[in-house]
């Protein structure tokens, strides 16, 4: 594999969550050279740097399994297979379908996928630049421990969760979002062992326990019942989401500032938690480098997914993966609620969500994708963002934006054999 650091590139892709292993892969099926850049050292995104252990959007809801989602995602999920981890749906309290996960087994398969799709990678590195002339953008500037350099590629993909590239190009960008604060609360997942085989969560009891704790505390907890709570695969350690809180999920002041807190709030529920029977000797096994983050800023796009669009299942001649994840809207913290998708299941996303409005050979994936406020609680999930990354990367690779090229595109997808 050449020196990522070295030559001209076809395809940068930045940002090594589900949405950009996918973009990286899927271009490099094209025989583009690719190069990935992630600031962790490790791949997986949100599974393995917040804890996020829950794939969403490969299914539709209803009583039947309804796949939404193949190509690579479809493939990651067989190399997490291959190596002994469960990848079966289970039916959440919502009545979804996801996929629970093991956040090593995610790191492990990150790496198998790029390496067997022949993407060059460069971990603990940081877009920190980028070089724009009439309306493209030339190259970034990457920076890692050993100091800064500069890329050159024709297209690049911004899979960054936080549009990082994006912003440092000038696009244009918006903060479109329905929550009752600027963008959707933050959610620190909290991985839970020392509960032995058999013991069930009691969430009657949990509710009661939080109910008279919130009654005195000056730091309340928002998901009365308890949040959301499964044994994992492999390891069976129980997940847990209970702790949500506000940031604006960008600057290391506010981000921070949530983080901490977050660990104080696991330790405190910890102790709340060891009152139920069987968990007298839980502890916290982890949490993520970061906290989960659902929400900052995304590009402007040149055709926005659109909860209307969702509402009504809209299909289009000209779509490029599936949205079949229900609105999910976290307007406060401890506040969701779930809008589920009309017509067939799912709504078509339009090329034009993952080509920024202003640069030419920006195409965008994951949280980066456009999206109105209410479509953005569909589209950004994991499971969806396998989609929008392999039609991004693929977009990229060819470089053709959504009017010239939709049906090379669409071809290129189905060869790869994504679900369109």
């Amino acid at each position: 594999m050449t020196d990522a650091r070295n030559g001209r590139h076809d395809v940068v892709v930045v940002g090594g969550g589900t949405a950009g292993m996918s973009a990286a892969v899927s271009a490099a099926r094209t025989g583009a050279k690719v190069t990935l850049i992630e600031r962790y050292g490790f791949l997986g995104g949100a599974a393995a740097n917040s804890l996020v252990l829950a794939y969403c959007g490969f299914f539709q809801k209803g009583p039947q399994q309804v796949v939404a989602v193949r190509g690579v995602g479809e493939q990651f999920l067989n190399i997490l297979a291959s190596v002994g981890q469960d990848v079966s749906p289970v039916v959440s309290r919502s009545g979804n379908r996801i996929i629970l996960l093991d956040p090593e087994a995610v790191k492990f398969a990150g790496d198998r996928l790029v390496d067997e799709g022949g993407v060059s990678v460069l971990l603990h590195s940081r877009v920190t630049g980028a070089t724009v002339d009439d309306g493209r953008i030339t190259s970034v500037i990457v920076t890692d421990h050993a100091g800064s350099f500069e890329i050159s590629a024709n297209a690049f993909v911004d899979a960054s969760g936080e549009a990082t590239l994006a912003a440092l190009a000038g696009a244009d960008m918006t903060v479109d979002s329905v929550a009752d604060h600027p963008v959707q609360p933050a959610s620190m997942p909290v991985r839970i062992g020392g509960v032995a085989p058999g013991i069930e969560f009691d969430r009657d009891r949990m509710a009661d326990l939080i109910a008279a704790h919130n009654r005195t505390s000056e730091t309340p907890i928002p998901r009365g019942d308890g949040g959301v709570m499964f044994r994992l695969p492999i390891s069976a350690d129980y997940w847990w989401m209970t702790i949500d809180l506000v940031t604006d999920g960008l600057t290391g002041a506010d981000l921070g500032a949530a983080e901490r807190q977050a660990r104080r709030e696991a330790w405190r529920n910890l102790g709340i938690l060891r009152k139920l029977p069987g968990f007298e000797k839980a502890y916290i096994v982890a949490t993520g480098p970061q906290i989960g983050i659902r929400e900052t800023r995304r590009p402007k796009s040149r055709e926005d997914l659109t909860g209307k669009a969702l509402e009504q299942g809209q299909r289009r001649d000209d779509g490029i993966g599936r949205a079949a994840w229900p609105m999910e809207v976290h307007d406060a913290p401890g506040r969701a609620r779930f809008i589920d998708i009309g017509g067939e299941g799912f709504a078509d996303i339009p090329p034009g969500a993952l080509q920024a409005a202003d640069i030419d050979n920006l195409y965008l994936a994951g949280r980066a994708a456009g999206a109105d406020s209410m479509a953005y609680g569909s589209s950004r999930v994991m499971g969806t963002a396998f989609a929008t990354g392999q039609a991004a990367g693929v977009m990229a690779a060819l470089n053709v934006d959504r009017l010239r090229g939709s049906e090379a595109i669409r071809r290129e997808l189905e060869a790869q054999n994504a679900l369109i």
